[in-house]
């Protein structure tokens, strides 16, 4: 019997025997007794392998100083600070390639199991590197693989792909099409084909760490993160009436290249569906009747799009934004300014004066986007054209 396991059992009979005065003992022993039962005392509970119920693979942080995971068929497993910075890399290079969350995910699950995301100088053969990527198959030298950024690229490939044309990256295959085990597999040609699924679940952590997603504004909803994580990315991105689609920020009429691209309040909110499959007309008339309505303030869910009005009615519409939890939204505000999160809203009189209601576009429990309409545009034909807060 391990110390954890006598501790725990101390702890309960205390408890027991004292008619439940524990409970107010140091104000801890409840939360104690929890981090027992959850893979020991002052643990993260990262060991039940889950993010608070979200779907493996789900890209959420969910905090504590390290991440630590049971990971099956191998054991516990710990990120540490080096690991975390070394996944950093491979995080930033994707998202410059305009690499979708998946894809992030399975670069971490290959790194997680060729390397332990450690940037070692030696393996199987002359595998190097955080993929274990071979100089004799064409991936670069022993110097360009050590580098991670340069092993990042060339994991990728497409149109950053260091090393060209062999061996294909993950933009060269369908991995859309595969599982995230089958994809990596692709990539890397192992002997283990098998081995990389295990990892997905502490990949979708340490990608929420990289990106700075908390696990509580994911909630139990896997496309609820990853809609929050869609518009969070673009924070700092200039406004640009008419700008953006489902791939990103674009440059429109009123901010013509040189100028950066951008979004307006519709257009995030149209990338950030599109993101699960739902395909959100960029307009906010059409927004405000997609999906159900949300009356109340105070019923808003994570997700929810905030809708808000000169004069109280449908027609004077003229804004949206999404709601994050926390009595925070997220939204593209008005030409000169920048995505931002506005805190407090409630408390806020000049948004809540124009508040008008809500509409919530994922079905309450809905863990995937064949619950909330696929790939099937969401909402009504034009009702009038698009204004500008």
């Amino acid at each position: 019997m391990d110390k954890k396991t006598v501790i725990g059992i101390v702890l309960v009979c205390a408890f027991l025997f004292s008619g439940g005065g524990l409970l107010l003992a140091g104000g801890g022993a409840i939360a104690a007794m929890a981090g027992v039962f959850n893979g020991g005392i002052g643990g993260s509970g990262a060991d039940d392998g889950g993010n608070g119920g979200a779907p493996p693979g789900t890209v959420c942080d969910p905090g504590g100083g390290t991440l630590t995971e049971h990971i099956p068929g191998y054991g516990s497993h710990t990120v540490d600070e080096q690991d975390m910075a070394n996944a950093a890399v491979i995080v930033r290079v994707g998202e410059q390639t305009k690499i979708p969350q998946d894809g992030l995910i399975i670069a971490i699950m290959t790194a997680l199991q060729e390397s332990k995301l450690e940037n070692i100088r030696g393996g199987d053969r002359d595998s190097v590197g955080l993929f274990q990527q071979r100089p004799s198959a064409g991936w670069g030298s022993i110097e360009e693989i050590m580098d991670p950024s340069y092993s990042a690229k060339a994991f990728f490939g497409g149109p950053n792909h260091p090393a060209p044309p062999n061996p294909p990256g993950l933009l060269s295959i369908k991995w859309e099409t595969m599982s995230k085990g089958r994809a990596a597999q692709e990539v890397q040609r192992s002997a283990f084909p098998e081995a990389y699924d295990k990892w997905e679940s502490l990949a979708g952590k340490i990608v929420g760490r990289a990106k700075d997603i908390k696990c509580q504004d994911v909630g139990l909803e896997g496309d609820v993160g990853k809609v929050i994580a869609a518009t969070k990315r673009w924070i700092g991105t200039p406004y640009c009436w008419a700008g953006g689609d489902e791939k990103g920020p674009t440059h429109e009429e009123r901010c013509p290249p040189p100028m950066p691209p951008g979004f307006d309040c519709s257009g995030l909110m149209h990338h950030a569906y599109a993101q699960v499959g739902i395909a959100l007309y960029p307009y906010t008339g059409n927004q405000w009747e997609a999906g159900t309505r949300v009356r109340d303030y105070a019923d808003l869910k994570p997700g929810d799009l905030m809708f808000w009005s000169d004069d109280g009615t449908v027609e004077g519409i003229h804004h949206v934004g999404m709601y994050l939890g926390n009595d925070q939204m997220i939204h593209a505000p008005r030409t000169g300014k920048n995505v931002e999160i506005v805190p407090e809203v409630s408390k806020n009189s000049y948004w809540m004066n124009q508040w008008i209601g809500g509409s919530r576009i994922l079905k309450e429990g809905a863990g995937s986007n064949k619950d909330s309409g696929g790939t099937k545009a969401v909402g009504v034909p034009l009702i009038g054209p698009r204004r500008e807060m």
